[in-house]
């Protein structure tokens, strides 16, 4: 088992994706909340805003399925699996690893992208009105840093699973992470939405349990209302949540636990 996460460790921290990936949704998260900032200061609509905002949450959500599908599919499409089996023939435990240490990563990534979104805002908050809270509009005030961190390192986390799966599922590498980040960044919330909507026993659900943990004292301080609650209804029909809500989350969990299962026992199979 220690052989299979030191050979999966090392490995991941050799490939490209792992060194530049989590940096540069860092740097674009940063920027996403820079532009957020920037709009209150010139007077754009609270909605403008919350789209800026919410679209610092996607980086780390697309950085993690990008490390998620190049633990198993950069080794998939460069024929390396048997290389891999050579150094550590036991299947099973490399399938522990791999799942294991992209979760870890993943759930970093996140992490990390969230706190550069949340300093980028409240950075450019302060210098676009002079450090005067006074002139901030209601509801434009900057969150405490910390939270949105729990929520987008848990989102993140399933992103990378899903990531992993679809690499281990499919023979085209670079397809099929262009169409796990749209199904992340896209069909999850969307199809999130339509579940929250069309099943109001579910919805309850979700929404006691977010109410609940935001009375838990430990995450309280790490958990951002603005990236946890529905947004209301579009015009056209649509009914599209944060892709870091929880209902988001729990349902891109499912699906990537279900793809983890049958991609790992394809890849153990030799398929």
């Amino acid at each position: 088992m220690i052989a299979a996460f030191r050979y999966e460790l090392r490995r991941l921290g050799s490939l490209r994706a792992t060194r530049r990936v989590p940096g540069g949704a860092a740097v674009v998260a940063a920027a996403f909340g820079v532009a957020a900032a920037l709009a209150v200061s010139a007077g754009a609509s609270e909605r403008a805003v919350a789209l800026l905002r919410l679209a610092g949450t996607l980086p780390a959500l697309v950085a993690a399925v990008v490390l998620g599908a190049a633990a198993s599919g950069h080794e998939r499409h460069y024929e390396m699996r048997y290389v891999t089996l050579a150094v550590v023939p036991r299947r099973a435990w490399l399938a522990v690893a791999k799942v294991t240490l992209t979760a870890f990563v993943s759930a970093l990534t996140g992490a990390l992208v969230a706190l550069a979104a949340a300093l980028g805002y409240a950075l450019a908050l302060a210098w676009a009105f002079a450090g005067d809270r006074t002139l901030i509009p209601d509801g434009a005030a900057a969150d405490p840093i910390l939270q949105g961190v729990a929520p987008a390192a848990a989102a993140a986390t399933a992103a990378g699973l899903f990531g992993l799966a679809v690499g281990w599922l499919t023979a085209w590498y670079r397809a099929s992470v262009a169409v796990a980040v749209a199904v992340v960044a896209l069909a999850v919330p969307l199809a999130a939405g339509r579940l929250m909507s069309g099943l109001p026993a579910i919805a309850k659900a979700l929404t006691d349990a977010e109410d609940s943990l935001r009375t838990t004292p430990v995450l309280s301080s790490l958990l951002n209302p603005r990236v946890l609650t529905a947004w209301p209804p579009l015009k056209s029909g649509m009914h599209p949540i944060p892709p870091t809500s929880l209902a988001a989350t729990a349902l891109l969990a499912a699906v990537a636990l279900l793809g983890i299962v049958v991609g790992a026992m394809r890849w153990q199979r030799g398929n």
